[in-house]
């Protein structure tokens, strides 16, 4: 529909950035990178389907179990994990597949903890809106922590809601080329940046 020479309007309208910053045990940045994540998921479009009260469709929990979403589900969407938890907010794993629509969790997910190849998940945080020019976004923040003795590798990143009782959803993974080492003793903040260009 879109010539090579012309820009499809809908490209730039919705996104979901990405950023991490990982501090060595004594608080020194010691890398940090961002960039553009690759793609929401297809739970994400059913979720927001359903939140206009339209019927028709499953999303697929994080346990693979196909479960139906309704309006009413769209009153009790959370993304607020508490610290320890790690079944859903920004979550972390080692795997590098590519994504696919009905992707439903991550493929290999690093489980909290503080021994070796655990990471201490803390509590996500959710800033306020902010309009910047012509763009709209916020940003979804977790810090983790490596208390183990050796480093860990992370590959993806995956960011899942729950809603109300029904479950917990997989709406979007960036997968991370060539990883994020995280040293032992040392923090790493990861940053998921939903946003629209108006």
């Amino acid at each position: 529909m879109f010539g090579d020479k012309m820009k499809s309007p809908f490209k730039e309208l919705e996104k979901l950035d990405w950023e991490f910053i990982v501090r060595d045990k004594n608080g020194k940045i010691i890398a940090r990178k961002k960039g553009k994540a690759d793609s929401y998921l297809k739970n994400y479009m059913v979720i927001h389907y359903a939140v206009y009260g339209l019927a028709g469709e499953n999303a697929v929990d994080t346990s693979g179990n196909s479960v139906a979403i309704h309006k009413s589900d769209g009153d009790d969407i959370d993304l607020g994990a508490g610290e320890g938890d790690d079944t859903y907010g920004i979550i972390l794993g080692t795997g590098s597949d590519p994504n696919s629509p009905g992707m439903y969790n991550l493929q290999s997910k690093i489980s909290h903890g503080d021994g070796d190849n655990l990471l201490h998940y803390y509590s996500v945080s959710i800033g306020n809106l902010t309009v910047d020019g012509n763009i709209v976004y916020y940003e979804i923040t977790r810090e983790f922590k490596n208390n183990g003795s050796v480093d860990i590798t992370v590959y993806e990143a995956g960011l899942v809601v729950k809603v109300g009782t029904v479950g917990k959803f997989l709406i979007g993974r960036q997968v991370i080329s060539g990883g994020i080492t995280v040293p032992a003793g040392a923090t790493l903040t990861f940053k998921f940046k939903p946003k629209i260009t108006v």
